[in-house]
């Protein structure tokens, strides 16, 4: 009953509460799905080109200014283990496609504030990386619940002129928390959507499951946000066979909780000059001191908690424990940047997650490292160069639960990826990918693989 009682309370609170104006969308570091979330409705934010679809005809333009925004993604991945892995010299192809609708509830039903959310999610294809290579990190991130999902279903109640938001219905914990936009340029899955560990080792939901929960977002600052959220805990939250229709909240669920604290930073900050339509410069012919915005290089950090309390975290040696904990945290800066106030120039992230009980945890430890170049390439302004590195550390534990007959223990697991990824238009990209495993499964017994492969998609 202990989830019931506090997803009830905050729904209490957004239906009760009416929200004032919003603040601008860029106040601070947010994961792509978390930024999709926001991106309600805005007059003349409309632009064609930046979707396949276009503007049908002018229809999708006035749908978005009554209150109402289609959005859809699509995704592919085709590679292959060209040597190595448990059974080399093969490939697969997976895909994943993503529909959904926003209903401004302001513009429709005069609700301040208000936002409504429903999505729905289609994957198809055959895992490589259970197949052929035998690695804990998948080299498709497109790989898990291949099958029609309905995902999102919640409402958003803003709160304080747009510095709180409160969610409540069904979505997931990756939406909001644990989550970068520099992790999506990864196509292996130990770095795309979430630090990977922290679903290995306790029941953190992500894309595309969804659980029942209930998540506060607070920018008290343009620097400075904290979030807490409370995401339903049930032995079926990674089935497939229920399409993401089962919501039943049973006696035996339990709950995560996770407070994510962050900051965002601007250093070496200088005087550009803003024009009216936002772009900035080093132009000196400004005829007032206040067209000058200060800009500096972008940085975003932040320290996430989560703790669990569900009876059936099942003991490698036997038995269950009844709760789960741990840490993660990020930090990315940029530490090269071509002109002041330019979106081109060198990125540096890393990412750690740290979950102690090894009993019940497969990678207690896990960090991330990674480079992001954006036109890095003469006349290539939009595209993104990228070198990624993942290490996991194996529990013991887990490492004897599966030992086979003769063989090692495992102890790490490493990947090594290189890509590029072409900006064809705004709407669409095109990546070569290279990723290179070392010791898949972490023992030493399965070769080191090298996969080969490109990952494609458009916004619709």
């Amino acid at each position: 009953m202990k989830l019931q009682f506090i997803l009830f309370s905050i729904f209490a609170l957004v239906t009760e509460s009416v929200a004032q104006d919003a603040l601008p969308l860029s106040r601070t570091n947010r994961s792509i799905l978390q930024a999709q979330d926001e991106a309600a409705v805005q007059p003349g934010g409309f632009k064609k080109t930046d979707y396949i679809s276009g503007d049908w005809w002018g229809y999708r333009d006035r749908l978005q200014q009554s209150g109402v925004e289609v959005f859809g993604f699509y995704n592919s991945i085709f590679n292959g283990n060209a040597i190595g892995g448990t059974h080399p010299h093969h490939a697969t192809y997976v895909d994943d496609a993503w529909l959904g609708f926003k209903f401004d509830l302001e513009k429709l039903v005069h609700w301040n504030g208000g936002l409504f959310v429903v999505s729905g999610i289609n994957r198809n294809g055959d895992d490589l990386t259970t197949r052929y290579i035998g690695s804990i990190f998948s080299t498709q991130q497109s790989v898990g619940g291949q099958r029609p999902f309905l995902y999102q279903v919640y409402l958003q109640q803003k709160l304080w002129e747009g510095r709180l938001r409160v969610k409540v219905g069904r979505f997931a914990a990756s939406d909001d928390f644990n989550a970068s936009p520099l992790y999506g340029y990864s196509v292996n899955n130990g770095i795309d959507g979430d630090i990977r560990n922290v679903l290995f080792d306790t029941r953190f939901s992500a894309y595309p499951f969804a659980v029942w929960a209930a998540a506060l977002l607070y920018d008290p600052t343009p620097e400075f946000n904290v979030k807490f959220g409370v995401f339903q805990t049930s032995a079926r939250m990674f089935e497939n066979d229920d399409n993401g229709l089962n919501w039943g909240i049973e006696g035996s669920d339990g709950y995560t909780s996770i407070l994510q604290v962050g900051w965002c930073s601007q250093f070496f900050k200088r005087p550009v000059y803003a024009s009216p339509d936002n772009k900035t410069s080093t132009a000196r012919d400004a005829k007032s001191a206040d067209a000058f915005v200060m800009k500096g290089y972008p940085g975003h950090y932040w320290i996430g908690f989560t703790y669990s309390e569900w009876d059936l975290y099942r003991r490698f040696n036997g038995g269950f424990e009844d709760h789960s904990y741990g840490f993660y945290a990020h930090a990315d800066q940029m530490i090269y940047q071509e002109a002041p106030a330019s979106d081109q120039g060198l990125t540096a992230f890393v990412a750690a997650g740290y979950y102690p009980q090894s009993e019940i945890a497969i990678v207690p430890f896990q960090v991330n490292l990674g480079l992001n170049y954006q036109g890095f390439f003469s006349g290539r302004d939009r595209d993104h160069t990228m070198l990624h590195f993942i290490y996991g550390d194996i529990s013991r534990d887990y490492a004897r639960s599966v030992r086979v007959p003769g063989g090692r223990l495992a102890e790490s697991e490493k990947v090594v990826e290189l890509a590029h990824r072409f900006q064809l238009t705004p709407w669409s990209y095109f990546q070569p990918d290279l990723q290179y495993v070392i010791d898949p499964g972490g023992t030493g017994d399965i070769p080191n693989a090298l996969v080969i492969g490109a990952q494609m998609g458009f916004t619709f």
